[in-house]
Formats: C-alpha cells, structure tokens, sequence
C-alpha cells in the first residue's frame, strides 16, 4: 500500500522571497506583506499553485516579495490579465493587489468586469488616498482639501469609496482592512480566501512620505 505524506507545514518565512523589499521606510506595505505571508501560511497555501498579479504603482511590487508564482502587469490591467489565468487554468489561487489610483483610475473599467463577472480570486486594494510611486499627487480615493504636487491649493474633488464602488460593481464579498492591525488583517483575508467568487478587501494603508497619519483616528 503507497503511503501518501501529507506535505509539510509552510510558515510566513516560506513565503518570503531573496528580493530587497524597496519600499519607504515606514511604509504600511511591509505590515500588508507580512499579514498575507502568514495568510499564505495560515490557509496551508501550496506557492506552485498561487499566483500574485499586480499592476502599477508601489503595491504592484509585490509578486517580487512573494515566494510563488507572480506577474506584474501593466497600469489597471491587472485585473484583465488575472481574469484570462483564472480561465486558462481554474485550479490556480490568485491574489491581485492594486492600489486606489491603479485600480480605481485609469483600471476602473477592469475592476468593475471583475467584480460583476464574479471571478473566482482575491482582489487586495491598498488605499493610502495618493499616487505614492509617481511623487504624491492626489487620487481617486484622496479628501477634499488634499493638499499635494497636482494640488497645491487643496483637491477640489469627492473622493470615491472603493466599498461603495465594489457594492455597486456587484461584488459578494467586501471587507475592509487597516496595515498596522496584524491580529485583524490575516483573518479577514483568510475568510476572503474561504469566499467562492471575488474576494474585494480595501486595505488601509500608511504612506510615510506623502500622506503620512491620514489614518490616524483609525
């Protein structure tokens, strides 16, 4: 009789890559990282069959610091390009990470097929209210008065609401998250895992240099 070994137990250490992490110092993206690696390891996650998918920005670094499969796509696209993974091989367990300019600017028109055609995957979004990679200017998501690079004298605009924006785009599953709250973090992305369908977590996360304490009250 062929004895079959279950395989080994990863913890968050396997899931970290060799890769300099180059985010600003102080970033929330290292809490984020660290909060799905040990997501990744908590849900016994297996690296040859998960795949990171981002698009542009400084969250799109992340399938350089995940130690499985990973493409960084193009800006607002990565929604497109996880969607035809998903179809070409179902079995796969794909997380997308976005940030708010990428996914609710010019990647808007992706995100809102993705969420209404209900894609069986994770979309991660990390709202930090500003473009961070491209020297702070204002974002979809940035309040009324943002003082930043594009708006010296104040944003003039609404800001939009990523939760409300998946509700109205038909999404199933909608949780919100904050980088610095590392015992609340793991276990919503491991119910959004759980979820048949798309997973949408608004993730609230810290940008030091541009627009630092914006989550303060939180």
């Amino acid at each position: 009789m062929n004895v079959v070994t279950p395989p080994e137990k990863l913890t968050p250490k396997d899931f970290a890559t060799d890769q300099e992490v180059r985010w600003c110092p102080g970033c929330g993206d290292y809490a984020i990282l660290k909060g799905v690696q040990k997501t990744l390891a908590d849900i016994g996650a297996r690296p040859e069959n998960t795949v990171f998918v981002s698009g542009i920005g400084c969250a799109a670094r992340f399938p350089y610091y995940i130690k499985t499969y990973g493409f960084h796509t193009i800006h607002g696209r990565a929604p497109a390009f996880a969607t035809g993974l998903k179809l070409a091989n179902p079995g796969l367990d794909i997380w997308v990470v976005s940030g708010d300019g990428d996914a609710l600017s010019i990647g808007g028109n992706h995100l809102f097929h993705l969420l209404r055609r209900n894609v069986d995957l994770q979309f991660l979004l990390f709202n930090n209210e500003i473009y961070g990679l491209t020297k702070g200017q204002y974002s979809p998501t940035s309040r009324q008065g943002t003082r930043s690079p594009s708006t010296p004298w104040g944003s003039l605009d609404n800001p939009a609401s990523a939760t409300v924006f998946a509700l109205g785009s038909g999404a199933r599953f909608i949780a919100r998250g904050i980088d610095s709250n590392q015992k609340h973090l793991p276990g919503v992305l491991a119910r959004a895992h759980a979820h048949k369908g798309t997973s949408f977590v608004e993730i609230f996360q810290n940008c030091k240099v541009y627009n630092d304490g914006v989550f303060e009250n939180f």
